[in-house]
Formats: C-alpha cells, structure tokens, sequence
C-alpha cells in the first residue's frame, strides 16, 4: 500500500484566500496570482521550468483523466514547504466541499492499487502521488495566465484574464469504484450525491415527465463531453425542462446542479449560479439514459444556456462513475482569452 504524501496537500483547512466578487460573473484573481507566484518561487530551477508553459501553447485546451504522465510538476515530488504553499493555491480555486472530493479521489489510488494487487494485477500505476500542477502564462498580477490540476479522475481547469477568474472550467471528476466495496472505507460514495441527488428527482417525477425525461434505456459508455469534445458539441438540450416541473422538482434540481457548481470557491460559484437565474432557470433541461435501479449502468445530463453537467456510470458493472462540468461561454477561460490564446501562437511561430 502506497503512503500518502499528497493527500495532506489537498487536505480540508479551514483559511481562506479572500477573493471579493467582482463585476458580474468575473472574479477578482488577486490572491490566486499572489500564490502562484509563491509557489513557484519555492520550486526549485528544475521543477519551476516544467511548472510553466507558454501561454498559447496548443495543449493548454486539451486535457484527459486516465492514470498517466502529465506535464506539469509531479505533486508527489514536492517537499512539505510546497505541498504547503500548493495547498494555499489550491485553495484559491476550490471550495471545502470541492478540496474534500479531490482528496477522497486522490485517495481511491490506494483502493484500487489494493484491489488490483489482491487480484494479481500490476497496479505500479495506482499512487495517490501522481497529480501534476501546470501553468499557462506567467502568474502576476493583473496578467493572463491559466492553471491546471490534472491526475487519474481529475481535470480542473482555472483562467485568468486581466486579473480576473474568467472560467473554472471543464471540471472533471470521477470515482473508480464508485462505491468502495470492502476494507476500511467500505460503502464510501465520493461522489455520492451526485448520484442520489439525481435519482432523487427522477424519483419525484410523474409518468408524462418521466417520458420526457428519459430520452434511452441504455446509457452511454462514458460521458459525452469527454477529452476530445468540445463544450459546445453538447448540441441542442434534451429531456425535460425545468418549465415543466413542479416547484419542489425545480429545487430539486437545483440542489443537483449546485452540487456540481459549488466544488468551485464559493465567489466563483455564486458568480456561475447567478448567470444561470440570470438567463432563465426555465431553460434548464433534465436528461436520463440506462436503468433507474441501483446497480444499472446509468447517465443523466443537465443542460441550460450557460453550462452542461453529465454525469455517467457504466463502467465496472456500474461501479465507475465519471462527472464533467463544462461552461458554454467560458469553458478554458471563454472566447476572448481563447481567441488571445490563438493571437499570442500565431506571433509566436512567425518568431
């Protein structure tokens, strides 16, 4: 069993970075630039060069969760000081509710590395350690720059332009098993409410609702907005909309987005909710796929005019759950610092 180094980085705590709300979803990135630019004046000249990427470079939009090698900066081979001030960057981005999941995901490595070993696997890529940190951009303040958290289930993704936090997304998360069967956290859900929330309000509708609702009875393999997709490749929404529903459906369904919305530092996330009422909460769709019983592989998709949410548990007899959060206007930071991304590149290769 591996030890854990990387699971006090990603620790709940309790202090805060004092972002304040600005404007109408941006948010000030004061004290996110003031920790990264501590963070990475405590690496060393080796760590800090693989840290820092160009600010267009082509791979700062593209992304993936498998357990491999990222680039960035290997969390596992930080020393306490930078696990410490990791964590105060982290911090920054994330909420409590959103630091305890990263960590409890982070910590299913074990899980799976025991698992696998007891069934005579090789699980050498199991480790708790291996989650990168990147940055796009030189962190400073007032500045465009981006930064990445990215592992085995997790692909987060933060942007700033001109001071200001212009998207959090895509936000992925998953969970293998999506339901620990045995040893010490046995029944553990990490990603639980995700799953109950949804069934929940499934549950609540009638039949007419339901047969909107439920646009298949086989849910798809995986997720639909996976690494190779764009936000905006989501199409058209699907399923029943909120306009439709009951008012205790529609805060039913509104305690199922927030859960999503609110791994995101609370600002942030209050910031997106906002946009959200502001363009209509009718617009909001719920969509499901596959079984309605425990144990059937299943999918349910949320969808309005500012973000979609998928969540999909099919894998491992239905014990393998993927979530994907993604923003329509402001996924990698939006058009503008996208299309500020793609000028910077084209100057770059006439160099």
């Amino acid at each position: 069993m591996h030890s854990r180094p990387i699971l006090s980085l990603i620790a709940l705590l309790v202090s805060t970075c004092g972002v304040a709300r600005v404007a109408s979803r941006d948010v000030d990135a004061t004290q996110l630039a003031e920790s990264a630019q501590a963070f990475l004046a405590a690496l060393t000249s080796a760590q800090r060069k693989i840290a820092v990427m160009p600010l267009a470079d082509p791979s700062r939009l593209t992304w993936n969760f498998v357990p491999q090698q990222y680039p960035g900066v290997m969390l596992g081979d930080l020393d306490l000081p930078q696990r410490a001030r990791a964590k105060r960057l982290l911090q920054c981005v994330l909420s409590n509710q959103g630091m305890t999941k990263v960590d409890a995901i982070v910590a299913l490595e074990d899980v799976l590395h025991g698992i696998e070993t007891a069934a005579g696997q090789d699980a050498t890529h199991r480790d708790p350690r291996r989650y990168w940190l990147q940055f796009f951009g030189e962190p400073a303040q007032g500045a465009d720059f981006a930064l990445r958290l990215q592992g085995h289930h997790v692909s987060m993704h933060f942007a700033v332009e001109h001071g200001l936090l212009v998207g959090a997304t895509p936000i992925f998360l998953g969970a293998n098993p999506h339901l620990i069967p045995s040893g010490p956290r046995a029944l553990e859900r990490v990603l639980g409410r995700e799953e109950d929330l949804a069934r929940s309000l499934l549950a609540m509708l009638d039949e007419g609702q339901r047969q909107l609702a439920v646009i298949s009875v086989s849910a798809p393999q995986d997720i639909v907005l996976g690494p190779l997709r764009t936000a905006l490749d989501a199409g058209s929404p699907q399923g029943l909309s909120a306009a439709l529903m009951t008012p205790p459906q529609r805060e039913q369904l509104l305690l199922l987005i927030e859960e999503y919305v609110r791994n995101e530092r609370d600002e942030y996330a209050k910031a997106d909710l906002r946009r959200m009422h502001e363009r209509g909460f009718s617009h909001i769709h719920f969509a499901w796929a596959g079984g309605s019983k425990v144990g059937e592989g299943h999918y349910y998709r949320i969808q309005g005019p500012t973000f979609v949410i998928e969540y999909d548990n099919t894998q491992n007899q239905a014990n393998h759950s993927h979530t994907i959060y993604r923003d329509l206007e402001h996924d990698f930071g939006g058009d503008a610092l996208r299309d500020h991304y793609a000028r910077s590149h084209a100057a770059d290769s006439r160099k």
